[in-house]
């Protein structure tokens, strides 16, 4: 007696999406990812299953006899290739992961710096680089009446965060509260399995408070009195650059993002008008000294349009940073204004620039090529491209807790610990972690891009659950872009048919 052998059903998921790339199709499933490519006879293979399609219960259990049946167990474990079986009741909404990976301390709400498209809106008085840590705090808590950047007018973040912001009780945070804040934080990481974290230091400019860095750095290290992994980054100005900066941060591993555009651009003076780029080569070539991790940090928006260029790649060659942080315009107005089409053809031509030259540049919008890439690597790395959303504590000098420096809506404090996790504040925030707003169902690259930053969009439109459409055709553009230039091989690469 002969026994039938067992199949099941399975058939293309309508969660796939194709890319023509030279002579192979870049294929990833738009929720979970999973770059790769197929060539012509592997995808007549996923063609096939346009409809239903059996396939035999060996090649489910493991037991490929051919190429092709080795590529369906590829496309089947991608999520490429979907069971057929009866109509699932919609699934509940899933729980709340509620991870805090990356503790992000706002060390001072001033700057030495008078950039000309600042989202933080740090004006404070000019100062020396020499001067005692009390003296530096003396000199730039101002009254708010003397700040240049119209609060009402910010696209970043509400009257009332820029209110609290220029509190003159959270204008510069104290050592000993950086390490209550830092422990606070850890207790409230752990409360949920978290064993690796990224501290931050941030601000306004950090480096004007130093003996806060330093205190934090000597009190966790690398976190090993605390159970934890503990990584750390600073975004600074590089005008204040020591020695004992440059070798302390070496000795901690601390990779150092410095913010400059262009060594020609005019949009980051110093307070009192004069050209910032001697100070901060100084601080650069300080940094190279001591071997620190450096990578630029630069802007692409309305006020840097004309200065962006591959001259920010041949800087980063020069002071040996293989990496440069482009924070494209936040603004929706930026994407209207100049087209989606010429800011994507402007920021690649740089980014081709870069990779001649061994430079890579990243940015909230290279994060969901990078996400994409893994499969399903939201669900551990605990975010899209933007941790705001449920992943970061953002930590005033006062201890209040915000998603982000641009985001307007009060978490909690941070004393307070594991109770913000519980608070609807936070959990909205947690709650786009995996889920994008409504507008997004069905977009190409869903599963890896949170939109715009939450700091305007909440300005705007007074929610975080929203979508600005006006930036969605940059994302998208500049992604197909990032594919396009993928090499065979250089991701999982399915060929059937030999060459």
């Amino acid at each position: 007696m002969v026994t039938a052998v067992e199949t099941k059903k399975f058939s293309l998921s309508k969660n796939t999406i194709q890319q023509r790339v030279g002579g192979r199709t870049a294929t990833y499933h738009r929720l979970l990812g999973g770059l790769f490519f197929l060539d012509d006879a592997g995808q007549e293979v996923l063609q096939s299953f346009k409809k239903n399609k059996t396939v035999p219960e060996h090649v489910l259990q493991g037991q490929a006899n051919t190429r092709e049946e080795e590529l369906i167990q590829q496309l089947i474990a991608r999520r490429i290739l979907v069971e057929n079986s009866s109509p699932q009741p919609k699934k509940a909404t899933p729980p709340i992961d509620k991870k805090v990976n990356i503790i992000q301390l706002i060390l001072a709400n001033a700057c030495n710096f008078g950039c000309t498209y600042c989202f933080e809106g740090v004006q404070g008085k000019e100062m020396s680089v020499d001067d005692e840590i009390t003296k530096v705090e003396e000199s730039r808590i101002i009254a708010k009446d003397s700040i240049k950047v119209n609060i009402e007018d910010s696209m970043y973040a509400s009257k009332e965060r820029f209110e609290h912001q220029y509190s003159p009780k959270n204008r510069s945070m104290k050592p000993e509260d950086g390490v209550a804040y830092v422990e606070s934080a850890l207790k409230v990481a752990r409360s949920e399995g978290i064993r690796e974290v990224m501290v931050q230091f941030f601000g306004g400019e950090p480096m004007l408070n130093w003996r806060t860095i330093k205190a934090v750095l000597e009190r966790f290290g690398r976190g090993e009195k605390d159970d934890m992994i503990i990584h750390y980054s600073t975004v600074t100005n590089g005008s204040l650059i020591t020695d004992e900066v440059s070798k302390t941060f070496s000795e901690y591993e601390v990779a150092v993002c410095v913010s400059v555009d262009s060594p020609n651009s005019p949009s980051r003076p110093l307070k009192n008008g004069d050209d910032s780029m001697p100070v901060v080569m100084q601080g650069l070539r300080k940094l190279q000294q001591y071997n620190n991790r450096v990578a630029l940090n630069s802007a692409l928006t309305s006020a840097t349009w004309d200065d962006f260029n591959e001259g920010i790649v041949d800087l980063a060659v020069d002071v040996g940073a293989k990496e440069i942080g482009v924070v494209v315009d936040f603004a929706p107005t930026f994407y209207s204004e100049y087209g989606a089409d010429n800011i994507v053809d402007r920021l690649w031509n740089v980014v081709q620039y870069g990779r001649k030259n061994g430079v890579v540049l990243t940015g909230y919008w290279h994060q969901i090529f990078q996400v994409m890439l893994g499969f399903d690597t939201v669900s551990y790395r605990g975010f899209k491209n933007c941790s705001a959303k449920g992943a970061q504590f953002s930590i005033e000098p006062n201890g209040s807790v915000f998603a982000c420096k641009a985001g307007s809506t009060l978490l909690g404090d941070i004393r307070d610990e594991t109770k913000i996790l519980n608070e609807q504040p936070y959990l909205d925030h947690a709650m786009l972690r995996q889920e994008n707003p409504e507008y997004c169902r069905g977009c190409e690259i869903e599963g890896f891009c949170g939109g715009l930053c939450l700091g305007p969009l909440e300005k705007k439109y007074g929610s975080i659950n929203t979508v600005d459409e006006s930036a969605c055709d940059f994302y998208r553009g500049i992604t197909r872009k990032h594919i396009e230039a993928i090499q065979p091989y250089e991701i999982a690469t399915f060929d059937l048919k030999p060459a």
